[in-house]
């Protein structure tokens, strides 16, 4: 669907002189209300329960004072199923529904990378907006990196001379219409959300949506997104290039860790591509910090290092945090959380391979417990992070180290993954102030 030129005429169109009706009320429901009302279209917002403010402070009505027939544009956040029955509904009416992603599409005027993958999205994009600032292009860093776009475009009286670049999950991209990249990062694809996806073709299809909608002839991806797309007889483009996974030439710090390079070797392709220099790239690494509980510095406690790799939210995350401190002697695994119901058997396996003993918590404690006592490896399950992290500290030697990759989301412990690394943080620091 061609829309005409101006963005309020543009969105205007789709709403057809009828309120807009934005589901969710938490940050993606707030950028949506916020551009909507800059442009004069009004909106109802509506979310789940009876309550008058959202996580945002947004009001809202509930679920059944939602009439589909008020409505000919649907707005809803990515935690929103796209079989959800109230966008069913609305689209039976005759509505036209989007995700948030969408309209920001929609509204924004500038250039759009988009960075997906199952792991290294926020790293990948921070570092791309980093560099694109350091050398002079006005860039925002946007979506799953905690500012929707559609608060830039609110916030922003013009942005045609900017470029955004968007950290997007499957859950954004699974229906997309309007979003149209100039440019496309794809850094990895492992199994990841079949708690939300049925199985692992839809979430694969899911972020494949980007590549079939891609505007420039720009892509760069990990290899084990070519291999998805073959064995799901999908076709890349002939203009992507597709990195290894596993072998990097060296890459300056912060990424010169088997965890980081790939995702500085993907954004310099990128980045070389919207005209910077190699040297101008190695320059902005420099000033470049990754981002909080992403493997970060190990603290060390009696001669113990405790990393913090909280935000490894699945399996292909924790794996490779394994791997990349295999050398270590007697390492401790912390992990567990909420289950996504993915296959344990490369997890397990790793930890075995790479691990002296395990230590659990979360929703999957009780799955992994057993699948580690089959392979022989000692396995203990931890009611709280407290708990979980002096007995971490019981079990390791001196010289040895701590490694918290979950592996998992962190739903149903903590409200997200920093909130879980600085449970971490705080439980070691009162660790290391009970040994002074």
């Amino acid at each position: 669907m061609e829309a005409p030129n101006g963005i309020k005429e543009r969105i205007s169109m789709l709403a057809k002189g009828k309120s807009a009706a934005i589901f969710g009320a938490g940050a993606s429901a707030k950028a949506a209300k916020a551009l909507l009302e800059k442009l004069g279209i009004e909106c109802a917002v509506y979310a789940e329960g009876s309550g008058k403010t959202g996580g945002e402070n947004i009001y809202f009505e509930s679920f059944d004072k939602f009439d589909p027939a008020k409505h000919s544009l649907v707005v809803y956040s990515p935690a929103f199923r796209p079989d959800n029955a109230n966008i069913a509904a609305a689209e039976s009416a005759g509505a036209v529904a989007i995700c948030e992603t969408d309209l920001s599409a929609l509204a924004w005027r500038g250039k759009i990378i988009a960075v997906t993958g199952t792991n290294g999205k926020t790293t990948t994009t921070g570092f791309i907006a980093h560099a694109l600032a350091s050398s002079g292009i006005k860039c925002v860093a946007a979506g799953n990196i905690g500012k929707p776009l559609c608060a830039f475009c609110a916030e922003m009286e013009d942005t045609s001379g900017a470029t955004a670049v968007c950290e997007l999950s499957s859950f954004q991209t699974s229906r997309i219409k309007f979003l149209r990249p100039d440019a496309l990062v794809w850094t990895n694809f492992a199994p990841d959300h079949l708690d939300w996806h049925r199985d692992l073709r839809e979430y694969f299809e899911a972020k494949f949506n980007i590549v079939k909608n891609l505007r420039g002839k720009i892509m760069c991806a990990g290899e084990s997104v070519a291999k998805a797309a073959s064995e799901y007889s999908l076709k890349l483009p002939a203009f992507a290039k597709i990195f290894g996974e596993n072998e990097y030439p060296p890459c300056p710090a912060p990424f010169d860790s088997p965890v980081q390079a790939q995702n500085f070797i993907l954004s310099r392709e990128i980045l070389k591509a919207f005209g910077l220099a190699d040297e101008t790239i190695e320059n902005a690494a420099k000033t470049f910090k990754l981002p909080a509980f992403r493997f970060s510095k190990p603290m060390e406690i009696n001669s113990v290092r405790y990393y913090n790799d909280s935000k490894a939210t699945n399996a292909h995350a924790a794996i490779a945090a394994l791997k990349s401190l295999s050398s270590e002697k007697n390492l401790i695994w912390l992990g567990g959380g909420k289950d996504k119901f993915c296959d344990l058997g490369e997890l397990v396996d790793t930890v075995k391979k790479c691990a002296s003993g395990a230590v659990l918590i979360g929703q999957t404690a009780s799955k992994l417990k057993p699948l580690l006592a089959d392979m022989k490896l000692g396995a203990h399950i931890c009611g709280s992070m407290d708990e979980a992290v002096k007995l971490c500290s019981k079990l390791a030697e001196k010289n040895s180290a701590v490694l918290f990759s979950p592996g998992f989301s962190s739903f149903g412990m903590f409200d997200g993954y920093a909130e879980r690394g600085k449970s971490f943080e705080d439980a070691g620091l009162c660790l290391k102030n009970l040994n002074k």
